[in-house]
C-alpha cells in the first residue's frame, strides 16, 4: 500500500471511530445525567513524508461538565449541583454517576433505575416511610427521624473514570475519595446529560464529510494504480 493510500486509510478508519462516538453522544441527549464522550487525537510528524497529521490515541476523554438541572417534583429524584457522584453498590463493586433517578426496591432500599443500591454514609440506604425529604447536605429524613446521609464524593482526578454501561462508571486506578465538597444535593430534580445536540450534529456532518473524502481519495488511488499496471502490461 502507498503511503498516500495508507494515510486516507487511516483517516477513514479515524473517522469511522469519531463517528461511532458521536452517534452515542447523540443517542443519550435524553439519558439522565449522562457524560458526553470525545475521541482523542495528538499531532505527530509522519516520518516518511515529514507532514504534520493527526493519530488517534485509541482513548476517549469524558466532559465532565455539568447538565441543566430539571426539576420533577418526584422525591426520590436527586441531583447534584456542582461537583461529586453518587456511589451505586454492584456485584462487581462500588460504581459512581451522577444519574440520580432512584426508587425504593421491594425491601425499602434506595436503589438506581438498575434496581442496584444507592451508597450512604452507612452502607445501603433502608428508607422506612412514606414521607421522604432529602437535604442540600445529603441527609435523608423519613417521616421527620434521620436515616441516612447519601455518599457524595468527589475525586481527585475523575478523568481517570471509566465508563462501563448503564450509566456507570469506574475505577481502575485506585483514589482516595473526598466526602462532602462544594456539590449541593438538589432532591426533586434531575440532571440533564450535557449533550449538546446542535453541536454534535454539526460533528456528525463534519465527520461523514471527512470519511468520504477518504473513501474518494481510496478510490481514485485505486483507478490509478489500475491504470498504470494495464499501461505498463500494453509496453
Amino acid at each position: 500500500m502507498g503511503h498516500f493510500q495508507s494515510v486516507a486509510v487511516q483517516g477513514g478508519i479515524r473517522e469511522g471511530r469519531r463517528y461511532g462516538v458521536i452517534a452515542n453522544n447523540l443517542s443519550n441527549s435524553q439519558t439522565v445525567g449522562f457524560k458526553k464522550d470525545h475521541l482523542v487525537f495528538r499531532e505527530v510528524i509522519d516520518k516518511a513524508s515529514n507532514w504534520m497529521k493527526s493519530e488517534e490515541t485509541g482513548r476517549t476523554w469524558i466532559s465532565f461538565r455539568q447538565g441543566e438541572l430539571q426539576t420533577t417534583g418526584n422525591p426520590l429524584d436527586v441531583a447534584i449541583d456542582g461537583e461529586g457522584f453518587f456511589k451505586i453498590k454492584t456485584p462487581q463493586g462500588i460504581r459512581y454517576t451522577r444519574a440520580g433517578k432512584f426508587e425504593l426496591n421491594r425491601d425499602g432500599v434506595l436503589a438506581n433505575s438498575n434496581g442496584l443500591p444507592v451508597m450512604g454514609r452507612g452502607g445501603e440506604i433502608n428508607v422506612g416511610g412514606k414521607s421522604i425529604s432529602i437535604a442540600k447536605d445529603g441527609s435523608i429524613q423519613a417521616d421527620g427521624s434521620v436515616v441516612d446521609q447519601l455518599a457524595v464524593v468527589t475525586l481527585p482526578n475523575p478523568s481517570l473514570l471509566k465508563k462501563e454501561g448503564q450509566n456507570l462508571m469506574r475505577l481502575d486506578v485506585p483514589q482516595q475519595e473526598v466526602e462532602g465538597g462544594e456539590g449541593q444535593v438538589v432532591q426533586g430534580a434531575l440532571e440533564s446529560s450535557n449533550v449538546n445536540t446542535l453541536e454534535e450534529m454539526m460533528k456528525m456532518m463534519d465527520s461523514l464529510r471527512v470519511y468520504e473524502s477518504c473513501l474518494k481519495a481510496i478510490q481514485s488511488n485505486d483507478e490509478l494504480n489500475a491504470k498504470v499496471v494495464n499501461e505498463v502490461g500494453r509496453v
